[in-house]
This record gives C-alpha cells, sequence and structure tokens, in this order.
C-alpha cells in the first residue's frame, strides 16, 4: 500500500531529480554570447587542450544561424578559422566546434529541420566581393555580399539533396559590383567552416 508519506517522498525526490537536471542542463551551456567576450570562451575553449591561445589574438567577424547553431568566421593569429556555436533552450550557448588553418577560405554544407544550407567565408581584404557563384553536386548557386568588407560569411539554402560537404573550388567564381570576374585575385585554399 502507498501510503502519503512514500507519496511525499517520491514527488520529492522527483522535484530534487528534475531542479539537478535543470541545473546540469543550464550550465552544459554556459555561454551567454556577447561579441565582446565570446574570444575569451574561444580561447578557453581551446586551451583545454593545454594549448596556449590568447584572447586579445582572436578576431571573431560577423556569424550566421542556422536552427539551433549559430556560426562565426574568426582569425587566431595568422589562422583564419569558424567557431560553431549550438544555442540551449534556454538561450545559452556552447562551443561545439573550432576550425582552423591557413588559406582565405573556409566553407560547409551544414543540415537543419531537413533542409541543407551552404556557409561560405573568407578573407576579403579589399572588400571587392559582390557576388559569388560556386558549384555542389553539379548544381550552381549565386550567393550576394551586399556589404562587402574584409572578411565575408554568407548562407543560402542549397538543394537537400545534395552529397557533398563542400563545395567545388574549380568552379567557384567571385564577382565584383561591376560584375567582372576578379577570382584570380584570391586564395581559394582553406578548409572547413
Amino acid at each position: 500500500m502507498i501510503t502519503a508519506k512514500t507519496m511525499k517522498r517520491g514527488a520529492a525526490a522527483f522535484i530534487l531529480a528534475a531542479a539537478l537536471l535543470a541545473a546540469w542542463y543550464h550550465f552544459s551551456y554556459p555561454i551567454e554570447l556577447n561579441m565582446v567576450t565570446l574570444p575569451e570562451e574561444i580561447a578557453a575553449f581551446y586551451n583545454r587542450g593545454s594549448q596556449d591561445w590568447d584572447p586579445s589574438e582572436i578576431t571573431v567577424y560577423g556569424g550566421v544561424s542556422v536552427g539551433d547553431r549559430e556560426y562565426y568566421l574568426m582569425e587566431a593569429g595568422e589562422y583564419l578559422g569558424s567557431v560553431t556555436l549550438r544555442r540551449s533552450l534556454t538561450g545559452r550557448y556552447k562551443i561545439e566546434y573550432l576550425r582552423y588553418g591557413d588559406g582565405g577560405l573556409r566553407d560547409a554544407i551544414v543540415e537543419s529541420e531537413g533542409k541543407k544550407y551552404l556557409l561560405l567565408g573568407g578573407r576579403d581584404l579589399t572588400a571587392r566581393i559582390a557576388r559569388m557563384t560556386v558549384s555542389i553536386d553539379g548544381r550552381s548557386y549565386e550567393l550576394e555580399n551586399p556589404n562587402p568588407g574584409d572578411h565575408f560569411l554568407l548562407c543560402t539554402e542549397i538543394d537537400s539533396r545534395t552529397e557533398d560537404n563542400h563545395i567545388d573550388r574549380d568552379r567557384l567564381a567571385f564577382y565584383n559590383k561591376e560584375g567582372e570576374d576578379i577570382t584570380e585575385l584570391y586564395d581559394l585554399n582553406g578548409g572547413g567552416l
């Protein structure tokens, strides 16, 4: 027979377990997204592996949102890279991925809610890129860069049947606002975003 005292103990244990689970969930997403403190968070994440990145050497550029993830282009010293943050139900974040390397271009194909998106970012130190075309799985896509600057990170939805994970860099072209092909002026080497 279940007594009232047993039910109260069970309810108290349930409430305690729920509170502990809520606290664990909250603290597993430790970041309040703030562009001023994000370089510190990136350095702390990277330095877990006994490395030594100084937050003052990290610059974070514009980001894009896809589903519950935020993608930011960044530089750490001379390296171009990206950081992927995942958003919790409470609006806090945690860093999922940090990628960086040589070259002036980063790209990725990501999925959210059954749709696929192309993310393309890089350096444009002369701020000339107004438009670009890319090819993925034999399909062409055009991305507009409405605010050319020294770095860019663009996102566009692509065919959900796409199987590739990256763009075909041999079929990538950059154009200035006059429509001239300026691809040869850029370093197309790089890696994933």
